[in-house]
């Protein structure tokens, strides 16, 4: 969603232009933006007339951002170096930054990668980090300080915010039927995550701590949303341990949705091995969710106390459990942490000033380009 709200907050000045794969993951989300009024362009990349396109494309834009949510990929390499060549000035902004030798892949293609991501720190005029530990390790990379800024990801906290009385109990309604659940007591504790289900996500370290939490409450429900390529074997682990009941796989659902199934969640949890700063997080501390999350990417500098959340190890499903039943079952600490997770999120991580910052770049760059600025 960061690069949606981002598109959609400079068309206020520039006129927006999005490149992207043909991928039917990717169709809705690029028929919303061309309907807010951007341009949607999809190339992939497969054959020299795609390559054409883009640098045709690239040549004739003022400035050229590039989001990087992995820091390997061929489509993101190529996009780069024809924008280099092109001398447009590129931003990139770097959402999930791993170094690469924790990736695993053959020694060459390592080497190779290494090489790659090191040479976006002097192809971009600008690099954006979406958290502290991942500018660090740019830095580390080479990547030149005085054009490594450090802009956080923000939640709409108008889109996602708490839900209380008859409004909540109706959401909450919903998503048990949704999930093809029976109508849950009142008294349930419902636990929620959002992710893709693929192995950065630590899902499966999350069905193991559920389970575990399961038999010492059982008016607990696990709720994940999102689809990906494990969703058939995380359904087997979820049987292999018997807690079809407890855990649930909602797929991907609309964003106006998630919003407020968040909203009526009582906590969050996010089980990831590895992230930049998870989004997904800061959008449930702005619906009101207590938080427990693995200490991966810049979770840490979201959840800054026991106030907010708790943080535990990642890949320790004992410890996600224990962390998780600690708020189960606690009902006073969870009400505590739900005002004070939305006033974090308002103070320092608002949606707002992240794309400000981000389009102030733009304007930057592109103050020897008025023809391609709007009045």
């Amino acid at each position: 969603m960061y690069l949606e709200g981002l598109l959609r907050s400079a068309m206020h000045d520039f006129q927006a232009e999005l490149v992207c794969r043909h991928d039917a993951a990717l169709d809705a989300w690029a028929r919303r933006i061309a309907g807010a009024g951007a341009v949607v362009h999809r190339l992939d990349l497969k054959g020299p007339a795609d390559y054409l396109a883009l640098r045709g494309l690239v040549r004739r834009a003022a400035v050229v951002h590039l989001v990087l949510a992995y820091p390997v990929g061929k489509y993101q390499l190529a996009a780069a170096l024809l924008t280099a060549v092109s001398r447009t000035p590129l931003v990139i902004t770097h959402q999930l930054v791993i170094d690469i030798p924790s990736i695993q892949m053959r020694a060459p293609r390592r080497l190779f990668w290494r090489l790659a991501f090191a040479r976006y720190g002097r192809l971009a005029r600008w690099n954006i980090a979406s958290s502290r530990s991942g500018r660090e390790l740019l830095l580390r990379y080479g990547f030149p300080a005085e054009r490594t800024e450090l802009i956080y990801n923000g939640a709409d906290v108008a889109r996602f915010r708490p839900l209380a009385g008859a409004e909540r109990e109706r959401v909450r309604a919903a998503i048990a039927g949704a999930v093809g659940a029976p109508p849950w007591p009142r008294d349930t504790v419902l636990a929620g995550t959002v992710a893709r289900l693929t192995p950065q996500k630590g899902l499966f370290d999350l069905v193991d701590a559920a389970a575990t939490v399961a038999r010492q409450f059982p008016q607990v429900r696990f709720v994940i949303v999102g689809d990906g390529e494990l969703r058939r074997a995380i359904t087997e682990r979820i049987a292999a341990a018997a807690i079809e009941g407890q855990v649930w796989l909602a797929g991907s659902r609309p964003l106006d949705e998630v919003a407020a199934w968040l909203g009526a969640a009582d906590l969050f949890v996010l089980s990831s091995r590895y992230e930049g700063l998870p989004l997904a997080l800061m959008e449930a501390m702005a619906a009101g969710c207590p938080v427990v999350a693995t200490d991966v990417g810049g979770v840490a500098e979201v959840i800054a106390d026991e106030s907010v959340g708790l943080v535990v190890p990642p890949a320790q499903p004992a410890r996600l459990a224990q962390a998780i039943s600690r708020l189960v079952g606690s009902p006073a600490v969870r009400e505590a942490m739900s005002r004070a997770v939305r006033q974090r999120v308002l103070a320092s991580f608002s949606v707002e000033a992240c794309y400000e910052k981000t389009t102030a770049i733009y304007r930057r760059l592109t103050s020897s380009w008025p023809a391609r600025v709007r009045d």
